[in-house]
């Protein structure tokens, strides 16, 4: 392993750790993530995210430091529509070379349609009614206008790989190009997942905190932070309240969402996008930018054309169905139809991309070992410390029943829910077999008789 690489991901996870406790009241946890848990994270991570790495380290926005693509304002422009026609001509060639003159001037006129957005349109959507007569609608993207004319003028090859495939998905970036007033970070990271949901009690204000907050124990479900570190295919995007200041890209996002991406296997997927509101409503647009974004820089980085279908996960016509490790114990929220997950095919592996799972298990922050839920294993907990004498299992809580051998034995509450009901009579709990439990309860009333 990289010593370098090495070095520089350890240190970026302990200022990581130290940036997000620096504002929070909520600390108890602080003391008790260990130089292990470091080392550990900071190695599986490393050798996890291999191939993401070599991927993401194409782009021109590689950022060794942060170990993240940045996305900014230098690099997407505004439509370069000389550009624009230059690839419509080369598309549409043939075409007018085959036509008479009168056919010619029409779809010189359509081109003017996707590449002179400042004239008067009217003139230039009749010609392409003529070429195409249901090619064009008022709120029809004009990528899709330009390939149902492409389709009418019968130069359209969907074979993978084509010229018409390349120079087309290079004409639909084109047409779609703009200034970003924001820079976006694409991650692989272990600090950025660590730190994907802000400190919970900011002094600053809570902004974007969830059950993935690090210094939380309220859920579960943060061992999830450690646990999309570890997998390979996991990357975070996500904005920062100061993107220029290192500090709030660990302690002050505003926007986070995950992507899961094998590379060149051509399956992209979507998860929930978080934001200071609570995020999902009222932050579609945002998630369809930033997805537009992961898939123009993927495909640029793998050198084929830009050209993906786009479906919600929940209920999608593929069938294509992405499961959580059965060792995750991170919140799993592409599976759930309300958060609007979205699933993203490239026309390149239309036929023969193949799924992958997703997380893997979490770190303890005491020792390092794996775990699945929390942010302890069992050994460092210092809440978890009581035996359940059913299942056997170390448990944060135990209630006394009376087990089928009128044994009093202590059980954690899945097997109190599981096994035992209580009596309201003799107001303790027996093993829920009716038999069982009407026996124990005459015995205990006839001990009471005769006492």
């Amino acid at each position: 392993m990289d010593n370098t690489l090495k070095k520089l991901t350890r240190d970026n996870i302990r200022t990581a750790i130290n940036d997000y406790f620096k504002y929070t009241k909520a600390t108890t946890i602080l003391s008790d993530i260990s130089d292990g848990f470091v080392d550990c994270l900071a190695d599986d991570a490393i050798k996890s995210k291999q191939d993401l790495r070599e991927l993401f380290r194409k782009s021109a926005g590689w950022d060794e430091n942060l170990q993240s693509i940045v996305i900014n304002g230098t690099k997407t422009h505004d439509p370069d529509y000389e550009l624009a026609y230059d690839l419509a001509n080369s598309i549409l060639w043939r075409a007018r070379y085959e036509s008479n003159y009168e056919k010619r001037n029409l779809i010189e006129r359509a081109i003017c349609f996707f590449v002179k957005p400042n004239d008067n349109p009217e003139e230039y959507i009749a010609a392409i009614k003529e070429l195409a007569p249901s090619a064009y609608a008022p709120r029809k993207k004009r990528s899709r206008i330009f390939k149902a004319l492409c389709d009418s003028l019968n130069v359209t090859d969907d074979s993978a790989g084509s010229e018409f495939q390349h120079l087309f998905a290079q004409f639909a970036d084109e047409l779609s190009s703009r200034k970003i007033d924001f820079k976006l970070f694409m991650s692989i990271n272990p600090a950025h997942f660590l730190t994907m949901s802000n400190p919970k009690e900011d002094k600053r204000g809570s902004m974007m905190t969830s059950c993935h907050s690090f210094n939380s124990t309220e859920y579960n479900y943060n061992c999830g932070c450690t646990g999309y570190a570890r997998d390979k295919v996991t990357f975070i995007v996500f904005t920062a309240s100061d993107p220029n200041n290192p500090e709030t890209l660990n302690n002050r996002k505003t926007t986070r969402q995950l992507f899961m991406y094998q590379p060149d296997n051509g399956l992209l997927l979507q998860s929930r996008l978080y934001n200071t509101q609570g995020g999902t409503r009222g932050a579609q647009t945002e998630s369809k930018i930033y997805r537009d974004l992961v898939q123009r820089e993927l495909s640029e980085l793998e050198g084929v054309p830009n050209l993906w279908k786009t479906e919600k996960y929940c209920g999608n016509d593929q069938l294509v169905s992405i499961k959580p490790s059965y060792s995750f114990g991170g919140y799993s929220d592409w599976l759930y139809s309300d958060f609007d997950a979205k699933i993203s095919i490239r026309a390149d592996h239309s036929d023969d991309f193949e799924t992958f799972t997703v997380g893997d298990y979490g770190l303890c922050i005491s020792c390092g070992c794996e775990i699945s839920e929390g942010l302890y294993c069992v050994d460092c907990d210092p809440d978890r410390h009581e035996l359940c004498q059913e299942c056997e299992e170390y448990c944060y809580e135990t209630t006394e029943v009376i087990n089928r051998n009128g044994e009093h034995i202590r059980v954690c509450e899945r097997c109190l829910d599981e096994y035992y009901s209580f009596c309201e009579h003799c107001e303790h709990y027996y093993p829920k077999s009716q038999e069982f439990h009407s026996r124990a309860w005459r015995n205990s009333n006839h001990a009471r008789g005769a006492s």
